[in-house]
């Protein structure tokens, strides 16, 4: 049970070995890393410590050496510890008196799952294209130290997401690609697209794929043919100058995201990252500075958004799209097609 979100997870022995196919697979990195939801018995773990030998051939991907070296870390007393002391847990995402953090951004796209096809709802295989991307000089490097963390915070946001279908057939597989580009850092312009596009367009070409958010769809087509899923968004990290710490397209194709993260720092990663996620499946935000109100038609079912704090009966109860918290309301799970619109919002 790797660090605060009561989730057991463990290992699966690499493919080609019996025994951990009973199990849903929360991660597939890959051959050699495929994380599980379970406890598994004696004799499967037998097998996974002697399974050396019948290792897939080729080198090791890089979405597999991290993906393992974050297991390794999300279960390690110092993964616990920083999670226990995570710094403004509980408070709404809109912190007041946090001393500096600032809301996530949601920000609207016109090519959402409407027309990609990407995100209709939290189920299935689902492809997570993660973009490490780094600039020219220390100050837009991501190190290995970042890239693991980055890895690692994901793998824990990503994991508890899963572990709230009831269905249990939530399968993440993560694609990670880190990339150097020779783009200076900018302040000019104030816009998302205008802070975002130099450096992601950069990371675009270097896989072979076109500009915008065109260039992003093309990329997670190729994407989920490679590993075939049904669905799939994009998770862009950097140090670069960004509008906002922490943004996603409604419906998707992609999420942005600072590897700072403002002043929820680095332990927080994990639960910006999972309500951004939210968003790409079409969730909506429900503290009082994002402006929401009760009613609407969010995600797969098209249900309200019932749990806004300013209209919500008693400001609602706790939920990841509220505050920095490991809880889901029922109009969450609606709107990501994890449970039915609930009957409160069709009296």
């Amino acid at each position: 049970m790797a660090g605060d979100i009561a989730v057991d997870e463990f290992l699966v022995p690499p493919v080609g070995m019996s025994g951990g196919e009973a199990f849903p697979v929360l991660h597939d990195y890959g051959g050699r890393t495929r994380i599980a939801l379970g406890k598994p018995g004696p004799l499967l773990m037998t097998r996974a410590m002697a399974s050396e030998s019948h290792e897939p051939a080729g080198e090791e991907t890089l979405s597999e050496r991290l993906g393992g070296m974050a297991y390794a870390y999300r279960n390690s007393p110092e993964f616990l510890a920083a999670k226990r002391g995570r710094a403004h847990g509980g408070r709404d995402w809109e912190a007041p008196g946090a001393g500096g953090p600032q809301p996530p951004a949601t920000i609207r796209d016109d090519v959402g799952a409407a027309s990609g096809g990407f995100s209709d709802r939290l189920a299935g295989r689902i492809a997570v294209a993660l973009i490490l991307v780094s600039g020219p000089g220390p100050a837009l490097t991501l190190t290995d130290e970042h890239k693991l963390k980055i890895t690692s915070e994901v793998q824990h946001g990503l994991s508890w997401l899963a572990a709230q279908s009831l269905a249990r057939d939530v399968t993440w597989v993560p694609r990670i690609e880190a990339i150097a580009v020779d783009v200076p850092d900018t302040a000019a312009g104030s816009s998302y697209e205008a802070l975002e596009a130099p450096w992601r367009d950069a990371a675009l070409a270097r896989l072979n794929v076109g500009p915008g958010l065109g260039g992003v769809r093309d990329h997670l087509r190729r994407l989920m043919a490679d590993v075939q899923a049904e669905r799939a968004f994009c998770a862009f990290f950097t140090r670069y100058r960004l509008r906002h710490f922490a943004y996603a397209g409604l419906g998707g194709p992609r999420l942005v995201m600072h590897y700072d993260n403002d002043g929820w720092g680095a332990e927080n990663i994990d639960r910006v990252f999972a309500h951004e996620t939210c968003h790409i499946f079409g969730a909506a935000d429900e503290y009082a500075k994002s402006g929401c109100t009760c009613d609407g038609a969010y995600g797969v079912h098209g249900a309200p958004n019932g749990n806004c704090q300013p209209c919500a009966p008693g400001g609602g109860v706790d939920c990841i799209m509220r505050a920095n918290d490991w809880a889901m309301c029922d109009f969450t799970r609606a709107h990501l097609g994890l449970a039915p619109v609930p009957a409160a919002a069709m009296a």
